[in-house]
């Protein structure tokens, strides 16, 4: 809707790039005021956010990169501009998680317990940074004349270069057709998650509940808004997309851990108990 926020001089500030620093103030806040009601050191939040920044930016961004292949091998200068938008969800998560967990088992951390500390910090992020997609015009849904969102010709966003590029749309013209919009159903998603895992907090038994739970939430919600996404070309088989195939794995891979950690728990308890 609004690429460009406003300009310093002849230097744009773009909307995308604004929300997604507000997303990480947020989330180290909220961690390290998390991490301090846990007894923990709010100082490594602040260690531990380097590397997740590094990775979260820099994964997310080859991420995308490979969703948009042919595109960024014709410009690939473009692959630098990350203020205009473009970072893959997973493949930012992906890297700063390696990232995060290198950094947590270096300085032999509770690692489980510091991905509880982090998790709602997360979905928080998560909101708001998918505001920054809807002002950017990136990440929307397929056409829908009934359910659809016009977004206007000023500065090019992505929607309206795409619909240009398919002849949906006249050059000149001064809006797109409707799409879903997509990004405000995946901000609206984030928070939920966000208050339902502040909420389930006091029913964790053990650690690794409330980021194991994060990924179920959000890979549910992301699995149901890809239906509603556009992409050119991403199905693999039986119409779901790359990225609903990954949202399938990460939940059974989730379900599967949380069995274990709370067989963990079990065993710890009754070696306890028996002692």
């Amino acid at each position: 809707m609004y690429r460009i926020l406003f300009n310093i001089g002849s230097f744009p500030i773009y909307s995308y790039g604004v929300m997604i620093a507000l997303a990480f103030i947020a989330g180290i806040l909220l961690a390290m005021k998390e991490a301090k009601r846990c007894g923990e050191d709010p100082e490594r939040i602040l260690d531990i956010s380097l590397y997740v920044i590094i990775g979260a930016l820099i994964g997310g961004r080859l991420g995308y990169v490979i969703f948009y292949l042919d595109y960024y091998l014709k410009n690939p200068v473009k692959i630098f501009y990350f203020r205009q938008g473009g970072l893959a969800f997973f493949g930012g998560f992906i890297l700063a998680f390696i990232l995060g967990s290198w950094y947590v088992k270096r300085s032999k951390l509770s690692f489980w317990k510091y991905t509880d500390i982090i998790a709602p910090s997360i979905a928080l992020g998560l909101g708001i940074a998918r505001i920054g997609c809807f002002l950017n015009g990136c990440c929307f849904g397929i056409v829908s004349e009934k359910c659809g969102i016009k977004f206007p010709a000023l500065n090019m966003p992505p929607v309206y270069m795409q619909h240009l590029k398919d002849g949906l749309i006249a050059s000149g013209s001064s809006h797109t057709l409707p799409v879903i919009p997509t990004q405000l159903y995946s901000s609206l998603y984030g928070f939920l998650i966000f208050i339902i895992l502040l909420w389930i907090k006091k029913y964790k038994k053990y650690d690794g509940f409330i980021f194991l739970t994060f990924l179920i939430l959000y890979s549910i919600s992301r699995f149901v808004i890809e239906f509603f996404r556009f992409y050119e070309d991403d199905y693999i088989f039986f119409n779901l997309t790359i990225t609903q195939a990954i949202c399938i794995i990460i939940v059974l891979c989730s379900l599967i851990f949380m069995n274990i950690l709370k067989k963990r728990k079990q065993n710890i308890q009754e070696h306890i108990i028996e002692k």
